[in-house]
């Protein structure tokens, strides 16, 4: 064999060598332990939910997968850092209806756009929220917050997880429509406000779930309505917010998985299949209603046409009602 014969011969082991390797290191994603941002503090049903999913990733992935709570600015600060990571698959964050679509739509300024700086791997749960008073407030339905408001201008101050939420948003929607004057108290997680709530410091919270139905069962915060069309197992005497006379204030919220842009279709496609097996054992399931959330399955896809939806959604009255964060 000639000498450029033995170079050439060289040069193309050289090569598919490093082509094996790429496609090795590729099929042994994650080469090393994998960040979950969650824009939410402890305690929330963002947070629950990713913890338990972060545990069943990390045990059929053969690496930690490790929660960091980074709340604040709305749910911004949390998926700031997700737009900023490397598109390779080991910083992912949640992202929810609240902080993602609501949060985006009301903001004037982000580091980010939603629908360039992120890709979406799986939608994880739904779940619907609740309106709480403190037991210390004189009513006992919508109907009659409404009237004590009217009866009290300016004296009720409502708590939210922050400025341009979907919280924020929807409590808002009630003043709107009914026509109180109630005064926003932002908070940068559900907990801490359900704290301030429960102990009289504010007097109205609408909030996940999650975080509030351990309170509402305990008789530290008083539920008034559900936003979901029907209402839970869990607290069978709280009516609908249809049933209170407040069906414009139906929302119910969902919660998912995404990454930076450019993230490689191959581990979209590892991270999708491997939540959506997690999200289909009964055990994780019934993890997910004890936090009062439904496990939710589907493609990556179909969580990107979800995203889209809800945008046009709530965009639609979020301009409607002017709402704005500087």
């Amino acid at each position: 064999m000639i000498p450029s014969m033995k170079v050439q011969t060289v040069a193309a082991a050289l090569l598919l060598g490093s082509l094996a390797t790429v496609q090795l290191a590729r099929a042994e994603y994650p080469e090393k332990p994998v960040r979950i941002i969650v824009n939410a503090g402890p305690g929330g049903a963002a947070d629950s939910t990713t913890r338990v999913v972060a545990t069943e990733l990390a045990r059929r992935l053969g690496q930690p997968f490790v929660v960091e709570n980074k709340p604040g600015a709305a749910g911004a600060i949390g998926l700031s850092e997700v737009a900023r990571a490397a598109p390779d698959g080991h910083v992912i964050g949640n992202n929810n209806l609240a902080t993602f679509i609501v949060g985006a739509l009301t903001a004037k300024h982000l580091p980010y756009k939603i629908d360039q700086d992120f890709t979406p791997i799986a939608k994880v749960f739904t779940q619907p929220n609740l309106v709480g008073v403190t037991p210390s407030l004189p009513v006992k339905s919508l109907s009659e917050l409404v009237a004590y408001a009217k009866a009290n201008p300016g004296k009720i101050s409502y708590g939210s997880t922050g400025q341009g939420t979907s919280l924020h948003v929807l409590t808002e929607m009630l003043r709107m429509n009914s026509g109180i004057e109630i005064t926003h108290v932002p908070y940068k997680s559900a907990p801490a406000a359900e704290l301030d709530l429960a102990a009289g410091h504010i007097q109205l919270m609408i909030s996940n779930f999650t975080s509030m139905e351990p309170q509402v069962k305990a008789g530290r915060i008083r539920a008034l309505a559900i936003t979901s069309p029907t209402r839970s197992p869990s607290l069978p005497n709280v009516p609908t917010v249809a049933q209170a006379g407040a069906p414009y204030l139906e929302m119910v919220t969902w919660g998912g998985i995404v990454g930076p842009r450019n993230l490689p279709p191959a581990i979209v496609r590892k991270l999708n299949t491997t939540i959506n097996e997690i999200l289909s054992d009964p055990k994780v399931k019934k993890q997910f209603e004890t936090m009062g959330s439904d496990a939710a399955v589907g493609s990556a896809e179909e969580f990107s046409a979800l995203i889209k939806a809800d945008t046009a959604k709530w965009g639609e009255v979020i301009r409607k009602g002017n709402i704005t964060v500087e």
